[in-house]
């Protein structure tokens, strides 16, 4: 069941459907970004979510997260992930417009009922 909505936000993810991820998550959602380069983010709540994704998703002209293991139980999650885009604009990160990123990271999550909580994404 953990599983289920993690693959749906996922998909919802990949197909740039944001009100789809935003079904995913409760009202007052913590979403974190850590990122080994130093630009991470912390938020909480689905509007600011929605923001951060529409921004996060018009900087790729492609992008891609694929889960290649999940672990799940007790109302949390781990999941490995594979990252694949094809920046559209230039990156505070140094990556140019036109640049494909591919990596690998981990995302945390965890449940309140049927819906996530929070989600910590480690790149």
């Amino acid at each position: 069941m953990l599983e289920d909505v993690i693959s749906q936000y996922v998909a919802c993810y990949n197909a740039r459907d944001i009100d789809g991820m935003l079904d995913c998550v409760v009202d007052d959602v913590i979403f974190e970004n850590v990122s080994n380069t130093g630009q991470s983010v912390r938020l909480e709540g689905k509007e600011a979510m929605a923001q951060v994704a529409e921004l996060s998703g018009n900087a790729f002209s492609y992008r891609r997260q694929r889960v290649i293991n999940i672990v799940a139980g007790a109302g949390k999650a781990a999941a490995e992930i594979e990252f694949e885009g094809k920046a559209a604009v230039d990156l505070p990160n140094g990556v140019r417009a036109g640049e494909t990123v591919k990596m690998r990271g981990a995302s945390f999550f965890e449940f309140r009922g049927k819906l996530l909580s929070r989600i910590a994404d480690y790149s």
